[in-house]
């Protein structure tokens, strides 16, 4: 495979949460440090997460390897500047390949030095993810794009999400690893369904994985598949239950102290349940999904809360999550449950409209009265169609208009990007 994976082009005025938030909400990149006796954290990405280098006693574990064959030489070099013992394992923290597109290099290190090759850990749903990227590979490619503000078709073809390796060993919901230093893997359920955490109980450390982050939960990412916020809050329950005095984060500087750590899993945990509780309550009394997002407002506990920056994930998203899990995909709008093809039916809005003028008019007067939701809904009228007619190509630059002005105001990293994309001519929905 040719190692062609790179960040890409991109779009100016989207956000680049690399720059902007390394390590996941710290002040600036940080190097490769030690955290603990034995133990040392690296980027896995571009200033970003934490990759752990455990030494075990008779060898080295490694969690993570680096976005690509680069990263990857670039942190072997790192743990070979503090220890010349031989890799024995690397665990899979998750199933997002971009954690572990390094990984050929580190087995290839093994087979220079003549070791035997390192055993890969993770848990058993790491091999229903890679399946499912094997088949959508070219989508996810494209909504990466969207999503972290690349230019369109820079990051498909590029292999970001193909499988190199999968796991040699899994396991269900615990796996103690027969090494000198007791560690344990514990299945994490959070942002994936196929996480790890690891506990070392003699050191009283916990790595958390994807369950502890520095922003507010990604428990519900609107191009990807359901994350469910009940699962995220009870692994905070799991991780309570651990006399943890230092906490490292996959992204986020580490937490120390019990107390503290008690106090950030608690914060997460009942953010994730009150979103939870609030949202079924509206569902139950037979509120629509638009009003129920539009409604519900974060009380000050968790709005103000320094473990809660809704720079990545955010509340409306989780609320759109529960509500899909729970309530399946279908708005209740009986136009939309068995919709003509979107060609036609734009069309035939377009059609109907005999003041076109009015409608440009009416969403330009929502925007100039700071209303720029409101806008969008009224310039859709013309700017879903196809059709190549001076009204609609002046609606679409209109919602462009209008998307760049949320990106200046929006609540959180990826729709900032999604906007930004708008604004910029991305094609969205075309």
């Amino acid at each position: 495979m040719t190692d062609n994976r790179k960040r890409g082009e991109r779009i100016e005025g989207t956000s680049d949460w690399f720059e902007d938030n390394p390590t996941g909400g710290s002040a600036g990149p940080l190097g490769f440090r030690q955290v603990a006796d034995g133990m040392w954290l690296q980027d896995i990405q571009f200033g970003t997460g934490n990759a752990l280098t455990v030494d075990h006693g008779a060898g080295l574990l490694q969690v993570d390897t680096g976005i690509n064959r680069q990263r990857g030489n670039e942190m072997i070099a790192n743990v070979r500047s503090v220890s010349d013992k031989p890799i024995t394992h690397i665990v899979y923290s998750h199933g997002h390949t971009a954690y572990n597109h390094g990984v050929e290099v580190w087995l290839a290190h093994n087979e220079e030095r003549g070791e035997p090759a390192p055993t890969i850990v993770g848990h058993r749903n790491i091999g229903h993810r890679l399946q499912r990227y094997r088949e959508t590979q070219e989508y996810l490619e494209r909504i990466t794009e969207w999503q972290f503000g690349f230019a369109t078709n820079s990051i498909v073809g590029t292999e970001m999400f193909t499988v190199l390796r999968d796991p040699d060993e899994v396991y269900v919901d615990e796996l103690v690893l027969d090494t000198g230093r007791p560690i344990t893997l514990i299945h994490s359920h959070s942002e994936t369904d196929d996480g790890s955490g690891l506990w070392f109980p003699d050191d009283k450390i916990l790595y958390g994985g994807n369950a502890t982050i520095g922003s507010f939960p990604n428990a519900g990412s609107p191009l990807r598949t359901p994350r469910d916020p009940r699962a995220w809050a009870d692994q905070m329950d799991r991780y309570l239950e651990l006399p943890a005095e230092l906490l490292i984060r996959e992204y986020g500087t580490n937490i120390e102290g019990n107390d503290t750590i008690r106090e950030f899993l608690t914060t997460v945990r009942d953010a994730l349940r009150w979103l939870r509780h609030e949202t079924l309550e509206r569902m139950n009394t037979g509120m629509v999904l638009e009003d129920a997002v539009n409604e519900i407002e974060l009380p000050a506990e968790f709005a103000e809360s320094p473990w809660l920056p809704q720079t990545y994930g955010c509340a409306d998203y989780i609320v759109r999550e529960v509500w899909r899990i729970e309530a399946g995909w279908w708005d209740r709008n009986i136009t939309t449950l068995h919709p003509a093809p979107l060609t036609a039916s734009t069309d035939a809005v377009l059609d109907a409209i005999t003041d076109k003028r009015a409608v440009l008019d009416a969403a330009r007067a929502h925007l100039d009265a700071g209303e720029p939701q409101l806008a969008l809904h009224v310039v859709d009228l013309l700017a879903m169609a196809r059709s190549e007619i001076p009204e609609v190509a002046e609606a679409k630059a209109l919602k462009a208009e209008v998307a760049a002005v949320l990106a200046q105001d929006s609540p959180t990293y990826m729709s900032t990007n999604y906007y930004g994309a708008v604004a910029a001519g991305h094609p969205a929905r075309e």
